[in-house]
């Protein structure tokens, strides 16, 4: 889940910004003026001034030696290393700028073990950059040890984006983009698995199945690959253009290599219809932009139409904007604190309260059946977590993906981008979904064919899960 980039004020939301470069004031020595006057008027001060003047040649011949030296030295030092590390020590790591020689220093509290550590990182910087197969320029050296970091913290959902990988991002939340219409998330054994397929696109028309791993993109594996937006970058493309993928599907274990064509993806993430009297549908894939205003317009038009009780369909959606999720419960609850979020902003914990805050658009006996699998996660295990915990919905399906931890994704100067798990929410009953997912009401699992089609593929005898939900809001309509 992750919230939606406001103003760097809000509690809730935070903005996306560029983190200023570290530049430490640069301190400056002066040693004076050199030779001193002598006076001209007396013999003895004349000698000792000249016992002055030797001393300072002494002193003076000595301090050129050893600046001479150090320059040379530090001359050297700069021909080999560049814009590298130039001092790992006294709780420092420093740099040094090619142009102008500024100094910018990366400081670390004097903790136990910070010494030893910079230390380490120094003889594993130097010996890759004057032993690896390859020579590196010491800018690459950096950006590999910025990847690094955001890409080995213990949350998976922790890690770096190029500047492609971010603006993919952004385009798969707004809804269009250029490729083949898989909806791809990352299972917990870190395969790429395909969870639904948007309707008359290429995936479909080539027949992907739910299930189905992406294992290479043009020939290139997607085993070092760490973040569902950078696979969709390899899959994205001019409209028009072919992609090869080979896909590994479980069920028949075998693997399938197809080109498929690219063409222009609108993804409607909201779909909506009336079942039969009293009883209506709305299917949400991911809680992107305008999910929640979408949301509203849905609900107004099913109650028109008559709609008593809703079927919500949350199945294969992997979450998306927290803000989205809040205000689609702000139409079906009145004011009241709907989740506990725990977690840490500019290095100080923090608790918030999420609440709905206006008048419920919806009946007080109004009940909602959501559609749950495992692939249903974040925003859609809180939405749900939430009605359930105040008795306004039946959940039924599988047991979720357990994703309860939200992130923050900051833009970086060169359009890159860093995602960062900040918070864990808890909800209204304490409950922390993390690692465990929700637990339905009324398990029910697909059978094997069913289960490999996308969810607009299946008809009402296949779709069992959906059955269960209209039998159990017909009983509440008698």
């Amino acid at each position: 889940m992750q919230e939606q980039p406001q103003g760097q004020n809000s509690p809730n939301f935070h903005d996306p910004y560029a983190q200023p470069p570290l530049n430490p004031q640069v301190q400056t020595n002066r040693f004076g003026t050199y030779p001193p006057k002598f006076p001209l008027d007396a013999e003895g001060e004349e000698k000792r001034a000249r016992k002055r003047a030797l001393r300072w040649r002494v002193f003076l011949a000595v301090f050129l030696t050893a600046t001479i030296t150090f320059l040379l030295t530090v001359g050297l030092l700069y021909v080999f290393y560049g814009d590298a590390i130039r001092e790992l020590g006294g709780n420092r790591l420093s740099f040094v700028e090619a142009e102008d020689g500024d100094a910018y220093s990366l400081r670390f509290p004097a903790e136990e073990g910070v010494d030893d550590a910079l230390s380490k990182l120094r003889e594993v910087y130097d010996l890759i950059h004057e032993n690896y197969i390859e020579e590196l320029p010491h800018a690459e050296l950096i950006e590999i040890m910025t990847q690094g970091l955001a890409d080995n913290m213990e949350s998976p959902y922790t890690f770096y984006l190029s500047a492609e990988d971010n603006q993919a991002t952004q385009d798969s939340m707004s809804g269009e983009y250029s490729g083949i219409g898989a909806i791809v998330m990352m299972d917990d054994t870190g395969y790429f698995v395909v969870n639904d397929v948007v309707m008359n696109s290429p995936a479909e028309e080539a027949g992907v199945a739910i299930g189905d791993r992406i294992i290479a993109v043009e020939d290139k594996a997607t085993t070092d690959i760490n973040d569902v937006s950078q696979l969709a970058n390899m899959i994205r493309g001019e409209d028009g253009t072919p992609v090869n993928i080979t896909f590994f599907r479980p069920s028949e274990n075998r693997e399938i290599v197809q080109d498929i064509i690219r063409k222009k993806i609108t993804n409607a993430s909201l779909t909506y219809e009336m079942l039969q009297e009293g009883i209506g549908y709305i299917r949400l894939t991911e809680f992107s932009a305008h999910a929640a205003e979408n949301f509203e317009k849905a609900v107004r038009d099913l109650m028109d139409k008559g709609a008593r009780h809703l079927v919500i369909d949350l199945r294969s959606n992997g979450g998306g904007y927290a803000y989205q999720c809040i205000d689609m419960l702000d139409v079906l609850l009145p004011p009241q604190t709907i989740a506990t979020v725990e977690g840490r902003s500019d290095g100080k914990e923090y608790t918030e309260y999420w609440k709905t805050k206006k008048a419920a658009l919806v009946p007080e006996d109004m009940t909602f059946a959501i559609l749950l699998n495992q692939y249903s996660a974040s925003a859609s295990e809180l939405f749900s977590g939430v009605l359930r915990d105040l008795d306004k919905a039946i959940l039924i399906g599988e047991r979720t993906y357990g994703k309860g931890v939200g992130t923050l994704t900051w833009s970086l100067s060169d359009n890159s981008a860093i995602q960062v798990t900040t918070f864990e929410y808890f909800l209204p009953k304490g409950e922390s979904i993390n690692k465990i997912g929700l637990v339905p009401d009324e398990e029910i699992i697909l059978d094997e064919e069913a289960g490999r089609k996308p969810v607009n593929q299946l008809s009402l005898e296949e779709d069992t899960q959906l059955a269960k939900a209209i039998e159990l809001l017909e009983k509440l309509l008698k």
